[in-house]
């Protein structure tokens, strides 16, 4: 099948079937609890070898990310290893020092809520519940590199180089979150159209005290065109034949206590049709970081300081779009 990604990348996705990816702990962004909010970069291994074979970078706008985070515009781009890159296995040190000599093989636009900044604000209400399309998740992917700022284009980016699209359908899947991924129809129509092929279902309650105890698991099934924008049909039970995410509990206490105090995640990927093209597998990938936005990257999720007291956060419960924490307010007797 035709596509825009180069020979490198589709040789790695059409031979590899199951990946990791590990967020990298951000020192200052622990150290303050959120308050100075740095890029993410994240490594990706192939879960079959544990060798790394890629690592992805957020690009964002240093206020909007602090100020808005999670919920700010990002360019989020993917870059192969080089062959002389240091090796790295899971849960090893990384060497900040190594920076790809390459340009991304693909970068991810998600347009957010940016209360400052440089640019205009694309996404005003995406903490809302998803009524419409400016309180609705939407991230495009694209072949290649993207220029100038993220959200800066407000949904008219150019679609020449677009490989597909993460979107919410309206409401969001009610009480669990459903997103749908578009793929590419001809990589030569430079209207970049799109057609679903796949949905996706997660969980009710995810995050906060849950994380430490289980898995947040997110299946694929295959989807019809037909159903696209509409949430209540893609309530089917295909999700989980195509794929799966699995955002992974912490197997010990060195895990766990990263868990408590930063938003740095893992996450297990498993394709299990066989019939996935290396371009719907890079749409897939991409949503990895989509939804490690929209559930997982949240400061002092578990507990904080609130007023007089300290909140404990058992879990985020979904509603139609929007994340709502489930808390207990325990009150100082001082």
């Amino acid at each position: 099948m035709a596509t825009l990604l180069n020979e490198e990348t589709v040789e790695v996705l059409a031979n590899m079937d199951s990946f990791f990816f590990q967020q990298r702990v951000r020192l200052v962004e622990a150290l303050t609890q959120g308050c100075i909010e740095q890029p993410n970069v994240y490594d990706v291994f192939d879960h079959d070898t544990n060798k790394r074979i890629m690592i992805v970078k957020e690009y964002s706008d240093g206020c909007s990310r602090c100020c808005c985070a999670p919920g700010h515009s990002v360019f989020v781009k993917f870059y192969h290893i080089d062959k002389d890159a240091p090796e790295l296995k899971p849960g090893q040190k990384v060497d900040w020092f190594y920076e790809p000599s390459g340009e991304p093989f693909m970068t991810m636009e998600r347009e957010g809520c940016d209360c400052c900044g440089k640019g205009a604000c694309p996404k005003p209400c995406l903490c809302c519940f998803a009524c419409n399309k400016e309180c609705s998740e939407v991230a495009t992917i694209h072949a290649g590199d993207l220029a100038g700022a993220p959200g800066g284009a407000k949904g008219t980016r150019d679609r020449a180089k677009l490989l597909g699209e993460s979107v919410q359908p309206p409401l969001g899947g009610n009480f669990k979150p459903i997103m749908q991924i578009m793929d590419r129809v001809d990589p030569n129509d430079k209207t970049g159209k799109t057609n679903l092929f796949a949905a996706v279902r997660g969980p009710c309650l995810t995050g906060g005290c849950s994380k430490l105890c289980f898995n947040s698991v997110f299946g694929y099934g295959a989807a019809d065109p037909s159903m696209a924008n509409n949430g209540s049909k893609l309530h089917t039970s295909r999700f989980g034949e195509y794929a799966t995410i699995t955002k992974l509990k912490p197997k010990g206490m060195g895990q766990a206590v990263r868990e408590a105090f930063t938003d740095s995640d893992l996450f297990d990927v498993r394709f299990i049709s066989k019939d996935i093209t290396p371009q719907q597998k890079a749409n897939i990938l991409a949503q990895v970081i989509h939804l490690d936005y929209m559930f997982f990257e949240r400061d002092n999720d578990i507990c904080s300081r609130s007023g007089n007291g300290v909140d404990i956060n058992f879990c985020n419960c979904f509603v139609y779009g929007c994340v709502c924490p489930c808390k207990l307010h325990l009150e100082s007797s001082k």
